[in-house]
């Protein structure tokens, strides 16, 4: 992350905008998480609310690598002070121009609404902790159950996920939310098998960059 000689100004914007914006609705569903998000236009919306009357706006620069899109997204102040967020990248899960715009907005969701301290996304942990999520009867517990990523398969994603933040000093949880991966627990086998497949792709495909 990059920021102008001071933030003083930009500092003080931020802590009037995060008192006096309003968290915007979760309108949009995640099928994959069964569960809902902020989209990107009411996280714009929420933003553009309070922040030009502040002084405060926003630059997003699309950015693309091999097989990867993101964002590089930078604060601004009428003061000329900045903060410049590091870019933010998503591999692609399919290399065409539905899957690079779907990636995009994702980037650009997650990046301004971290810079404006938004929360885009549900956070469902107390649910499943609680198992607040009940079935319908034992024998369809056990199915889920048995479905369900297990023990072994989790512990990979989390020891990969922190292997491919290390160089750009991101923990596990970071880079799994780059993957739209909040819940571990919810995941499926199969889901975990191709989530792990792909950070490995991600660890090689460093080691050849370094």
């Amino acid at each position: 992350m990059k920021t102008s000689e001071s933030i003083i100004e930009i500092s003080k914007a931020l802590s009037k905008f995060q008192e006096q914006a309003e968290q915007p609705a979760k309108s949009a569903d995640n099928p994959f998480f069964k569960s809902k998000y902020v989209p990107l236009e009411s996280v714009i919306s929420a933003v553009k609310k309070h922040a030009p009357k502040l002084g405060l706006s926003y630059i997003q620069i699309p950015l693309t690598e091999e097989n990867k899109v993101g964002v590089k997204t930078i604060l601004m102040h009428a003061s000329g002070e900045f903060v410049e967020f590091d870019p933010f990248m998503l591999p692609l899960d399919k290399n065409t121009a539905q899957g690079a715009g779907s990636a995009l907005t994702y980037a650009r969701r997650y990046t301004l609404s971290a810079a404006f301290g938004i929360a885009s996304d549900e956070d469902d942990d107390g649910n499943s902790a609680s198992g607040n999520t009940k079935p319908s009867n034992k024998n369809q517990a056990k199915t889920q159950n048995n479905n369900l990523a297990s023990d072994a398969q989790r512990k990979a994603i989390f020891a990969k996920a922190k292997v491919v933040g290390e160089p750009f000093g991101h923990d596990a949880k970071y880079v799994l939310e780059s993957y739209k991966v909040t819940d571990t627990k919810s995941m499926s086998k199969g889901e975990a098998s191709a989530l792990i497949k792909k950070l490995e792709a991600e660890i090689e495909a460093q080691k050849q960059v370094n």
